[in-house]
């Protein structure tokens, strides 16, 4: 115990007061007989010690009233054996979740609300000189400011300023974070708070997976901090949220009709019946639907769209559903619509005669309402060229290359093909009777380092009346252009009959090549390489009908056509991404920057400048460069407008809805969560706050000290009319 008013104590000196008249009223006495006194001899006797021990009694009470008003005044504090560090200053981290669970309505504000205003109160109340630092842990952590600041009242405002609705709270990239941001505090007293609304799916994951880790972290800093969590918000249990939009995943063109698939999921204990679905594109509303969802359930709902113009385009659902979070009530997915493909398909083994050429099957698949005179359009521009006209020229307008039974190209030709793949092309490479297969394997397999997935092998399957044939495994694709087929409606691959094919070399160990399909016996029968920011898909038979029936199929239409459109369209950086993942566009070369602008949801225009990259392929002296456009501020969800020379893109950065299902840990569990962590749980900022007063200065006991003082007069006052024989 301390006294914050110590030289007053000296005040309980006056218990000598009471001491002293009592000894002085002690000697003044004098005995005087009289008559009758011998009369109340045995009285005396018998009520002496009882005489003596009242006075004692009344005695203590007198000295105690002195005392207990003396160490009133001196305001003694009871400090538990620690030493108060009083008003010195202190390294305050809040960890403040603004993830878009945050934005739940309650009766009396958001949770957002309740938390800023729970951090304001423990901003405000620290003491001069103390330095603060805002992590907000929304999708990927962010701090306020880039470094600790002293000033509150800046802290404070940009506080006023900050919203939620941000991505699903990552804990362990914040608590790593937090942690790199208290090591370069200075004070001796560092203080880590977590205000948040404590989701129990993600914190109850945290606690049996990572907090034993933190908790040895925290405890062998050079400065431990104290850890408190702070939980805002009630339990709720309502809520329904639009988890995705699932589209092709393959280019889709002008004028053809492209399906939507809305998932939704009701995460109450309620059913909703009849409610809307409103389905937008690029901010105007095209179609409602109802749909119903059980408690606890999921549900989908369809929607079609034909856009008319190419370019970028941005779909958007929102339900109409009344629940307290209207966050993730709404889903948007960015769309490009492709005006063409331009493919080359270079005829290794040509011919006059209709379908007896190498590419005649290639042609009819890739452009099928063209060569049948549809009034459909086809997105992919077929052109077929011989060897000899493989110039750089032509590669540069084209997207996909298709190389049909090609005996091998010039040092120029080759040189150019790399460059093309490196810069984002696909190139298609088919075999056949005419391949040199010693260039194939020289020039463009290069032992892993070049081109080809895999060297060409010997013939397999029937040759010269011996032999098996073989087909191909229907088995579940994973590829998304072979995806399309694990629905049997559109298609069974393992239908053809495969004669021959060339033994492709199982090379997955390389890390940028796959196995995208096997026949029966094993053997490869569609690879993919990646080199630079191009592909190579490699095939173990023709592309005729030469070694297989595949060409004759139904299946083979939509198997080139989802292998083009969807190989080339993945071959663009995303433009749906997750929230805080860079949004990036490839730009036309330039060996100078480019000016770019990105329209943020919150109507912010921010400029940037484009990044010039350079790439060297393996054994090449070549060096390629590149140009793109890299915005990494899209913590926000929503749609991120970036404007290039030549077009404008858009980018959607959309939450994980995790956060969706909004029960709370409840009390029980939120305290073993924080002792998992060596932390301790508050209700609420002012609790805080006054536990923190404590540790700072001690318990002040002049309250109760006072209290003694009063009913010490009180017992004085009955004790003497008491002793002295008057009723009170």
């Amino acid at each position: 115990m301390i006294l914050l008013n110590s030289a007053l104590a000296f005040g309980g000196l006056a218990f000598l007061i009471p001491i002293a008249i009592h000894l002085m009223n002690r000697s003044r006495f004098r005995t005087v007989e009289w008559g009758a006194m011998h009369l109340l001899e045995s009285v005396i006797k018998v009520n002496h010690k009882r005489f003596q021990f009242d006075q004692l009694i009344l005695l203590l009470v007198r000295c105690m009233i002195p005392l207990l008003l003396a160490f009133c005044i001196a305001r003694p504090l009871l400090t538990g054996g620690s030493t108060m560090e009083g008003n010195a200053p202190v390294s305050m981290l809040i960890l403040l979740d603004n993830s878009y669970s945050m934005d739940v309505k309650h009766a009396n504000g958001s949770r957002y609300e309740k938390a800023i205003e729970a951090a304001k109160k423990l901003i405000a109340a620290t003491p001069k000189g103390s330095e603060i630092s805002i992590i907000q842990s929304g999708g990927l952590p962010v701090p306020l400011f880039d470094r600790p600041v002293f000033d509150q009242a800046a802290v404070i405002r940009k506080l006023d300023r900050s919203t939620a609705g941000m991505g699903a709270t990552m804990i362990e990239d914040s608590m790593n974070e937090a942690i790199s941001t208290l090591r370069l505090m200075s004070h001796a007293r560092r203080e880590l708070i977590v205000i948040s609304d404590f989701q129990d799916t993600d914190w109850q994951s945290f606690q049996s997976t990572h907090a034993g880790s933190f908790a040895k972290q925290f405890a062998s800093m050079p400065i431990p901090p104290g850890i408190t969590f702070l939980q805002v918000g009630e339990p709720i249990d309502e809520n329904i949220s639009i988890n995705s939009i699932e589209s092709p995943n393959r280019a889709i063109g002008v004028g053809e009709r492209m399906r939507f698939r809305v998932n939704l999921q009701n995460h109450g204990k309620n059913p909703v019946n009849n409610s809307k679905l409103v389905f937008k594109v690029d901010g105007r509303q095209r179609s409602i639907s109802q749909f119903s969802i059980a408690s606890n359930s999921t549900a989908q709902v369809l929607f079609t769209h034909q856009f008319e113009s190419p370019g970028s385009h941005i779909v958007t659902v929102e339900t109409q559903t009344d629940d307290p979070l209207r966050s993730d009530n709404q889903f948007s997915l960015a769309v490009t619509i492709w005006e063409s493909i331009d493919v080359i398909l270079v005829d290794g083994d040509p011919s006059s005669e209709p379908l007896k050429d190498e590419t005649g099957f290639l042609s009819v698949a890739l452009t099928p309402f063209t060569l049948g005179r549809s009034k459909l359009m086809d997105v992919i521009e077929a052109e077929t060229i011989l060897p000899g006209n493989l110039t750089g020229e032509a590669i540069q307008s084209a997207k996909v290359i298709m190389l049909a039974n090609v005996a091998k190209v010039s040092d120029a030709q080759l040189s150019a093909l790399e460059s093309f793949v490196e810069k984002g092309g696909v190139l298609f490479v088919f075999p056949g009777d005419r391949l040199d297969l010693s260039w194939y394997r020289e020039k463009l397999f290069k032992d892993s380092n070049g081109l080809l997935p895999s060297p060409f092998g010997n013939s397999k399957g029937i040759i010269d009346g011996k032999g098996n044939s073989s087909r191909i495994i229907a088995e579940r694709f994973e590829h998304p252009s072979l995806s399309f087929f694990n629905e049997r409606e559109n298609g069974d691959l393992s239908t053809a009959t495969i004669n021959r094919w060339l033994e492709l070399s199982d090379t997955t160990a390389e890390s940028q090549t796959s196995v995208l399909a096997k026949l029966n016996n094993g053997d490869p029968f569609l690879m993919e390489k990646q080199v630079g920011d191009g592909v190579i898909i490699q095939m173990a038979t023709t592309c005729d009908a030469d070694w297989n029936d595949l060409p004759l199929q139904p299946v083979f239409v939509p198997l080139i056509q989802q292998m083009v459109s969807t190989v080339a369209s993945r071959l663009s950086p995303p433009r749906n991404i997750t929230t805080g993942e860079p949004a990036i566009a490839l730009l036309p070369d330039s060996d100078s920057p480019v000016s770019i602008s990105v329209l943020t949801p919150q109507e912010l225009r921010i400029s940037l400048d484009s990044i010039l990259l350079d790439s060297k392929p393996k054994d090449q002296d070549k060096v390629t460069r590149r140009q793109i456009a890299k915005f990494t501020a899209t913590q926000h969800p929503g749609v991120y407008e970036m404007a290039l020379p030549n077009e404008n893109v858009h980018f959607v950065a959309e939450a994980s809805r995790s956060d969706s299902k909004l029960a709370i840990l409840e009390r029980t569990t939120l305290k073993l969560a924080a002792e998992a962590i060596g932390g301790t749980v508050c209700e609420s900022a002012e609790q805080y706050l006054s536990q923190d007063r404590l540790r700072r200065h001690g318990r002040e006991i002049w309250k109760y000290l006072l209290f003694g003082f009063l009913a010490f007069l009180f017992l004085e006052m009955v004790l003497q009319q008491r002793f002295a024989r008057v009723k009170v």
